[in-house]
């Protein structure tokens, strides 16, 4: 019964759309400026952006350090 539920859960799955298609123009090929980056430069924000991913991206991987060795210090005393 869960094997027909799933699945039949998938097909009308596969028929919903999260957004709708929007036709792409010449004028989409031709556009090389970015508003909000030009924007945000000129203001001095893009450092600040940048600074605040490299923190969180810092502070994420410290967390997965730390664990890692509590994790090795776990499977060294209980294989000891």
């Amino acid at each position: 019964m869960k094997k027909l539920v799933t699945i039949a859960l998938l097909i009308f799955s596969l028929s919903a759309l999260a957004q709708e298609k929007i036709a792409v123009t010449e004028s989409d090929y031709s556009n090389n400026a970015v508003e909000m980056a030009d924007v945000m430069r000129a203001d001095g924000k893009i450092y600040v952006l940048v600074g605040v991913i490299l923190i969180i991206f810092a502070g994420v991987t410290f967390y997965l350090i730390s664990t890692d060795r509590k994790i090795s210090r776990l499977e060294k005393n209980i294989h000891s």
